[in-house]
């Protein structure tokens, strides 16, 4: 119905259906790192640098890989690396994936809960021990030993 819309409404029709999503794919002329199925290894190797030559149906790529200076092989229709996915597939390189952008976020947000608890724990420590260093042995100990004198110091009485 929304073609009918595109002619009346421009705007409403772009609403609903916007401009696709850039390729998430890497572009052509763009490296990736190829895993040869099993059984096709060189030289004890499965992982190969692979130029990316163009883009395949269901979100596969078409590549030239590198196997060495004069051994070029072309593959088509390589997945994306994943689970159940080890061979005969394709893995982004660099920091310019999305990966590495989650697992740098991922890896800040810890960094700022650990800096938290940190701080918690040194309020915490003053709290307890005020101006005092920390004793060498734990809290409970020096209660238990304190509470031990106390009860012997009443028995002398």
């Amino acid at each position: 119905m929304s073609h009918l819309l595109a002619s009346v409404n421009k705007e409403a029709a772009d609403a609903i259906h916007p401009d696709p999503a850039p390729s998430r794919l890497p572009g052509v002329g763009e490296l990736v790192v190829y895993h040869m199925r099993a059984g096709y290894a060189r030289s004890g190797r499965t992982t190969f640098p692979a130029i990316v030559q163009g883009h395949g149906d269901r979100d596969t790529l078409m590549l030239t890989v590198i196997i060495d200076a004069s051994d070029l092989a072309d593959e088509s229709l390589v997945e994306e690396i994943g689970v159940g996915r080890e061979f005969h597939v394709w893995e982004r390189t660099g920091p310019d994936h999305a990966g590495f952008a989650e697992m740098r976020a991922e890896v800040a947000h810890a960094l700022k809960v650990s800096l938290e608890v940190r701080a918690e724990l040194k309020s915490l420590e003053s709290a307890i021990f005020g101006e005092y260093a920390r004793p060498s042995i734990s809290l409970c100990d020096v209660l238990r030993d304190f509470e031990v004198r106390l009860s012997q110091k009443g028995k002398t009485k």
